[in-house]
């Protein structure tokens, strides 16, 4: 190692633009702390392709999943104030949080969501893009389905980050934002950070984001996840960075200003859940476990404390290692790229003298695997049944498909195909026949090619009333149900449905016009508000599956019709003048 303060900061600033130049990685934010000094604090690269720009310790990147370290602050502040404990359940703050499984939702605490142990998987595509309110992408949680009991099992997601930025502006009264802001950024000296893609991209010093597509390096728009903010929207440069890695390796208080108590961030550095470790990829860290918003484990006999992020555009990696006061975060404007964590190990190994070791050429090696694992299996040709056609011509398959958590998805007919529009994409994808009634779709998620077989399944009236997407590997099938397509009819119409019937000669049924829907009360039963769908048809609100058919009117008044049930189809007869 080199022996004066200049010399390691050009030492270690050589060793990450190496690593930069190695994965071809257009630029970088890096900052390197040891024993509160501040070793590195630089841009490394350019920020900008087209301006080539140079990137310095000023410069903006997000830092994706980094940012869930910054929530679990939040809470643990919080805690300290005494205004929620990390393991009284969340809905004795929040009395509408509700999860798939009911033991979940009842006992699921601010730890728990933390921890990444709910049960719940990732479930990625209902949120993703899509433009719902932090309290919206909190409702919608009870209809995503767990693919792990309760407390069992580690799954890494974001929701639950989310619900937590959510409570914090429950339990405050002020948004999560302004909280971290306020009582984190400032105080903090984190004068750069800030929290949403647009001020990122409204500042004069950002990078630009870029992803790899086919082999070529292109520009991509920032990603707006304001609603997901707490479990991943930060955008910080190297200096900042700095600050950030001194307070977590100073035990909350840096320069005079404390921000956490000792013993908080002791907690959040200690293991909560154990990870099972794939050794062929994880091998430099042994004991893989998790925090409070941070990965722990040991690497080469040193405790370890991480996180890294990945989102459109950007790669994060922020390293500590306590024991030895050192800090290193690496971030780059490069999706999907190994740069940070070659850099980072590398960097560790120099300044705490271990015998080094090729990580490029380790990290290059692994992200080759992945991405060759990843194309591979889109293809599902061995599957197909050749010389086989859709059931029904393919308009029958367009129409709006919702899932109450996923949300819509719309399948239009163009000239000669089917197409498929989602809030992930900005651009409709083509939906190609693939055998009878199931079609395949491929698309990009960022960086990642990936495709998915979509079957369309028709209802007992032989309509196509579903369709399936395999979006979570780890549960069913997604299913989205087809919207009825509803038509105006006026009162006039309506008039001639109302009075009293018998179903089947035995129940009772009262069709009345309170407003401008037809209501069907059957004894013994709430009432029913019917849609109209076609002609004299009508849907019933609530309940898939279930219609009623209307006979013409005759004289001025509709004789009967039908009830059409998944068990059956019932006639009722008008009793109007019975008694």
């Amino acid at each position: 190692m080199a022996h004066t303060s200049e010399e390691k900061a050009r030492e270690l600033t050589a060793v990450i633009r190496e690593t930069l130049d190695a994965f071809d990685v257009v630029g970088a934010a890096a900052a390197v702390v040891h024993h509160d000094a501040v070793l590195v604090s630089d841009g490394v690269g350019m920020r900008d392709l087209d301006s080539g720009m140079a990137a310095d310790q000023d410069t903006l990147y997000a830092i994706g999943s980094s940012t869930k370290a910054f929530t679990a602050l939040s809470i643990a502040q919080l805690h300290e104030a005494g205004m929620l404990d990390w393991d009284t359940p969340v809905r004795h703050y929040l009395p509408e949080f509700a999860l798939h499984d009911p033991v979940a939702s009842a006992e699921a605490t601010p730890r728990d969501l933390a921890t990444h142990r709910v049960g719940l998987p990732r479930h990625e595509f209902s949120w993703y893009k899509a433009r719902l309110s932090r309290a919206e992408l909190v409702a919608g949680l009870k209809y995503l389905e767990p693919s792990r009991p309760f407390r069992t099992t580690f799954q890494y997601q974001n929701m639950m980050y989310v619900t937590l930025g959510y409570l914090v502006e429950r339990l405050t009264g002020t948004p999560w934002e302004a909280y971290m802001q306020d009582r984190i950024l400032s105080p903090l000296g984190m004068s750069r950070t800030n929290l949403s893609a647009a001020l990122a991209e409204a500042d004069a010093n950002h990078a630009r984001p870029y992803s790899t597509h086919d082999g070529q390096r292109l520009p991509v728009p920032f990603a707006d996840i304001d609603a997901m903010a707490p479990a991943g929207a930060i955008n910080a440069s190297a200096r900042d960075l700095a600050r950030w890695m001194r307070l977590h390796l100073s035990g909350g208080a840096v320069d005079g200003a404390r921000i956490a108590s000792e013993s908080s961030i002791r907690m959040m550095h200690t293991p909560q859940m154990v990870l099972t470790a794939d050794p062929d990829v994880d091998q430099q860290i042994l004991a893989p476990a998790y925090g409070l918003g941070w990965f722990t484990g040991v690497y080469r006999g040193h405790r370890v404390v991480h996180h890294g992020g990945n989102i459109d555009g950007f790669t994060a990696l922020v390293l500590l290692v306590p024991d030895e006061s050192l800090g290193v975060a690496v971030v780059c404007n490069q999706e999907m790229s190994a740069m940070p964590a070659a850099a980072a190990f590398a960097t560790v190994d120099r300044v705490l003298d271990l015998s080094p070791r090729d990580w490029t050429a380790k990290y290059r090696e692994r992200y080759d695997k992945i991405f060759a694992a990843l194309r591979q299996g889109g293809d599902f040709s061995a599957e197909r049944v050749a010389g086989t056609a859709p059931s029904r011509p393919l308009e029958a398959f367009a129409g709006v498909y919702e899932h109450p958590a996923y949300g819509t998805v719309t399948v239009g007919r163009t000239a000669d195909a089917l197409e498929l529009r989602y809030h992930v994409w900005a651009d409709p994808l083509p939906l190609e026949h693939f055998h009878y009634d199931v079609f395949v779709v491929h698309a990009n998620v960022g960086a990642v090619p990936t495709s998915w077989r979509v079957p369309f399944r028709a209802g007992l009236d032989g309509a196509v009333e579903s369709m399936e997407v395999q979006f979570e590997a780890l549960t069913a099938p997604i299913v989205f149900t087809r919207r009825a397509s509803t038509i105006a009819v006026s009162r006039e119409d309506l008039t001639p449905m109302e009075g009293r019937y018998l179903i089947a000669g035995l129940q009772p049924v009262t069709i009345a016009l309170p407003g401008e829907e037809l209501v069907a009360t059957v004894a013994g039963q709430p009432p029913l508000a019917l849609v109209a769908t076609g002609d004299r048809r009508f849907g019933i609100k609530g309940l898939d599956g279930y219609r009623v058919q209307f006979d013409p009117v005759v004289d001025t008044k509709c004789p009967g019709g039908q009830f059409v049930q998944p068990n059956g189809i019932f006639p009722f007869v008008r009793v109007d003048d019975e008694g």
